[in-house]
């Protein structure tokens, strides 16, 4: 499987350069012109020999920051940034190589800009077109890292299901463990394999990739065997550390170095100075304008409500950092789509009780099953759309807070963005299918054409459109 995954980092790798490459070549077409300079007594030309070199320049610089690392390769969300930061590098790289090459700056500025957003798009594209090949392999079970988990606590049984999902490309395969006998199934049809001490024969007989010690839940001999196993320069699996209290980490970590102790230095949770005046000034201005665009919606369905004799818009108290408040939606008589009831929320959204994007909203009657999470939850705004809208299928409670947890360790304008795109490429998805029912069917001429349908009660969600887990039973969406 080693094999395979470096086959993939050097086609990842090559498309990467060809794709600045392609950037840069836009560029110099868009710019009219392909300069060649007199250099050492040879005619060369500049924006070529420039691009090839800004090419190697940004793949190294990848490489570097570990964007061809397996993690990258699966495309979780912080690449893309460091995409752009290496793209903004490599634009640096070609002024100072146009300086390098003598005489006075020749390569111009909007040849520069225009290379810069080339080259970002083309390494972007490269990422997506292997995410979706790699994405591709993974759900038919393939390229999967088979993973042993050390450690059959609660907190080793919920990692493992976090990873039993192929698309993080893990397989886990079984635990190690201390206090529990090999054999005894634990956890979704996976047992105890073995005991820690005997993690590399265990390793070896099913090629095991990688090994994830759970922190705290096994004896100090053990962690001390399992830190020595895969430390050692002749190691044969890689491992990873879970620390105790991960459901509590709300945030990014960085490890650092304190009198020559490892330590995790702990970002702060709360969106603070300008992270939080720019997400709030975002949520502001694309609410008033949909409010705004909305405006013959919300008359149609004040003309329906008033037909119907039913208010138009319901209340349903929900939770926040600051603490509960009314979450607006329109009366379920109204609409069936849970998406489009929950539009009033964009008043929320002005009043700064909510975000576009956020965590699930969550009812006063859910704090129980949500204690646990509930400082990190509510570190942000609810939001009207969010990870946990974009992943349908009914979903355990522990699904749904850790989709929640990702959003808000995790959280970027790009990350929302993206989530702002799908949600509205689903809704815009569904509004086209229900034009495509209206449209009359073609008879043949002199027959009579048939009585449509009665529309039958739905008892599931609309087709064609992400839903959040469950919401036939959760509050906020009903």
């Amino acid at each position: 499987m080693g094999r395979v995954w470096r086959r993939v980092r050097i086609g990842v790798l090559a498309t990467d350069a060809l794709g600045v490459l392609a950037g840069y070549g836009a560029a110099t077409f868009a710019h009219h012109q392909l300069l060649a300079r007199q250099l050492g007594g040879h005619l060369w030309p500049v924006y070529p020999v420039l691009a090839a070199a800004v090419a190697l320049i940004t793949v190294n610089l990848a490489w570097m920051q570990g964007l061809y690392r397996r993690w990258a390769l699966l495309g979780t969300y912080p690449l893309y940034p460091r995409l752009a930061g290496t793209s903004t590098y490599g634009v640096v790289g070609v002024i100072m190589l146009s300086y390098f090459l003598g005489g006075p700056p020749f390569v111009s500025r909007s040849w520069l800009v225009v290379a810069w957003l080339g080259s970002m798009l083309g390494l972007v594209a490269s990422r997506l077109f292997w995410r979706r090949r790699i994405q591709l392999h993974l759900a038919r079970g393939e390229w999967l890292r088979r993973v042993l988990i050390a450690g059959g606590n609660q907190h080793g049984i919920a990692v493992a299901r976090q990873l039993a999902d192929p698309r993080h490309g893990t397989e886990v395969v079984g635990f190690l463990d201390d206090y529990q006998r090999p054999g005894t199934e634990i956890a979704d049809g996976l047992t105890v394999l073995d005991h820690p001490a005997h993690a590399a024969a265990v390793a070896e007989r099913l090629d095991v990739e990688q090994v994830i010690i759970i922190g705290g839940a096994l004896s100090w001999e053990s962690q001390r065997h399992l830190a020595e196993l895969v430390t050692r320069p002749d190691r044969r699996v890689e491992a990873w550390v879970s620390p105790t209290f991960y459901d509590l980490l709300t945030t990014s970590t960085e490890m650092t170095h304190v009198g020559h102790v490892p330590l995790l230095y702990l970002y702060p949770t709360r969106l603070r100075g300008v992270g939080a005046a720019l997400k709030g000034f975002v949520d502001g201005a694309v609410a008033l304008v949909l409010a705004v665009a909305l405006s013959p919606a919300w008359l149609f369905w004040w003309l329906k409500a008033k037909r119907l004799g039913v208010p138009m818009v319901d209340r349903q108290r929900v939770l926040s950092a600051s603490g509960a408040f009314e979450l607006m939606g329109l009366h379920a008589g109204l609409v069936h789509s849970p998406v489009v009831a929950r539009l009033p929320a964009l008043f929320n959204v002005l009043r700064q009780e909510m975000s576009l994007v956020g965590p699930r909203p969550i009812e006063p009657r859910e704090l129980r099953t949500h204690e646990r999470w509930w400082s990190s939850l509510a570190s942000m705004r609810p939001g009207l759309t969010g990870l946990w809208r974009l992943n349908g299928g009914d979903m355990m409670v522990e699904e749904r807070a850790a989709l929640d947890l990702y959003y808000v360790r995790n959280y970027s304008i790009a990350l929302d963005a993206q989530i702002l795109y799908l949600t509205a490429r689903a809704l815009a998805g569904r509004t086209v299918g229900a034009l495509a029912r209206w449209q009359p069917e073609e008879t043949p001429a002199g027959q009579p054409r048939p009585e449509p349908m009665a529309p039958r009660p739905r008892t599931s969600p609309p087709v064609g459109i992400p839903t959040p887990a469950g919401w036939r039973h959760m509050g906020p969406d009903r």
